[in-house]
């Protein structure tokens, strides 16, 4: 209590009322609402890891040496996963929300790939499989 005294003594009780104003208004302001990644709104995934497996071994890859974009746009709305950038474009054939994760699944080319997006965190896990080889890809995903 002494503090606040001499805090009115030095600056006036104007001042002090306008700081008390700021920091109540601060507070009393809600922080932002992201969308949730449940697949409603459209989300910017990025690829953090890629591995290439084959029936002998797994080795690390980056996404220029598997051909993949380093970002997607998933829009599951559109049924869409989108390069980012590019453009190159998947329909998802396939989508549910099973257990606090989006699952989708797709595939072309003679290709399957799942993936999975936690709807609290947005870590993400694709596997993309082909007859003599598969990929582990690993990411996260935000609603712009």
């Amino acid at each position: 209590m002494r503090e606040f005294a001499t805090c009115v003594r030095q600056h006036g009780p104007r001042r002090l009322a306008v700081l008390i104003f700021a920091i109540g208004a601060t507070l009393a302001v809600p922080p932002p609402v992201t969308a949730a990644l449940d697949g409603s709104t459209p989300m910017l995934c990025s690829i953090a890891a890629v591995l290439e497996c084959d029936a002998s071994k797994c080795e690390r890859a980056t996404t220029d040496e598997a051909d993949l974009p380093n970002f997607v746009r998933v829009d599951v709305p559109k049924k869409l996963v989108t390069a980012v950038p590019g453009g190159k474009q998947t329909t998802i054939k396939f989508s549910e929300r099973l257990d606090g994760r989006l699952v989708l699944h797709g595939g072309e080319n003679g290709r399957g790939w799942t993936a999975t997006i936690a709807e609290n965190s947005g870590r993400m896990s694709i596997a993309v499989v082909d007859q003599d080889h598969t990929f582990a890809i690993f990411g996260a995903c935000v609603t712009p």
